[in-house]
C-alpha cells in the first residue's frame, strides 16, 4: 500500500460529518468520498486518496 498522498488543488468544499459525502476510516483518520475518490484533510489542504 502507498503511503504518498497527492494534494487536491482548488477544494473548496469543507468536510465534516454533516457535508453529505460518504465517510470511510482510513488508519487514523477519516476520508471522504467525492467525485469518484477520497478526500483526507492534511493541514490546511486535502489530499487524495
Amino acid at each position: 500500500m502507498s503511503t504518498t498522498c497527492a494534494p487536491h488543488d482548488q477544494h473548496e468544499h469543507a468536510h465534516g460529518p454533516d457535508c453529505g459525502h460518504e465517510t470511510v476510516q482510513h488508519d487514523d483518520h477519516v476520508d471522504y468520498v467525492h467525485d469518484g475518490h477520497r478526500h483526507a484533510e492534511h493541514g490546511d489542504h486535502y489530499d487524495e486518496h
